[in-house]
């Protein structure tokens, strides 16, 4: 399904977005009724990490193949249980990568192992991140260009893609989403969590849809109907709810947009 497809899927509609020790196969397909989309993960790449599980599996090409097809046919046979095979959600997952040959390899295991959209995860963190500039170092200068090679390894890998970052690593993030958009990245994802709990941080939201064409998704303390419409009014295409939906499965049919 190409990217135009799935953004009509999208449009003006909700998901679930990543939370790495929450989103497996069982806890995907138990918040899949009003989504629009889930996404799995975080799955974090790295290497010399000895202990392996649902969020740091092994990157080696053919493990890393096996292990995304395993959770994705699991969510999609769960799924069809609940809600009927006609009613599956797109399926995305937020990888952490730490090096270019797990942006290579996860890529190609991700499109193998039959996934809709590929979502990088330059937002989080896992230590270590500034030397080895991975998760939100990729937007501060000195890693900058790593974030657009990357980039382009996963567009040139040939299945949709979109980049998440947050709010407070960098002020502005015009130059990096114009720079993702001339690459060929299909979506950016931006959590707008503001410096207060609780707090959307808007003008952002409002800046980066100022500064590009791509289509935009936008989470972070999204709970109610104020919430989500808050995110739409500024220009994001599709929102995603992500702590809510942890003690609440039917939060999302609970939002009337």
């Amino acid at each position: 399904m190409d990217f135009d497809e799935l953004s009509t899927k999208l449009k003006g509609k909700l998901f679930l977005s990543s939370m790495m020790g929450k989103c497996d196969a069982g806890f995907c397909a138990s918040r899949s009724r009003g989504c629009s989309m889930v996404q799995f993960g975080a799955f974090v790449l790295l290497e010399e990490r000895e202990e392996r599980n649902t969020y740091w599996p092994d990157p080696e090409i053919d493990k890393l193949t096996e292990f995304m097809k395993d959770q994705f046919e699991t969510y999609r046979l769960e799924s069809s249980k609940l809600f009927g095979k006609n009613n599956i959600p797109i399926i995305s997952a937020n990888v952490f990568p730490c090096s270019d040959e797990d942006v290579e390899t996860s890529a190609s295991a991700f499109i193998k192992a039959g996934g809709d959209i590929y979502e990088l995860n330059a937002h989080g963190g896992i230590g270590g991140d500034r030397e080895r500039g991975t998760g939100s170092m990729l937007f501060i200068p000195e890693h900058t260009q790593k974030l657009f090679h990357w980039a382009k390894i996963l567009v040139e890998a040939g299945g949709p893609v979109i980049i998440k970052g947050r709010g407070g690593v960098i002020p502005d993030f015009t130059y990096h989403v114009n720079q993702l958009e001339q690459i060929g990245v299909h979506a950016f994802h931006i959590n707008v969590r503001g410096e207060k709990d609780g707090e959307q941080d808007l003008e952002l939201l409002e800046s980066i849809r100022k500064a590009t064409d791509m289509f935009l998704l936008a989470s972070g303390y999204v709970k109610d109907n104020k919430s989500a419409e808050s995110l739409f009014s500024v220009g994001a295409d599709c929102v995603g709810i992500a702590t809510a939906a942890m003690n609440d499965p039917d939060i999302f049919t609970k939002i009337n947009l």
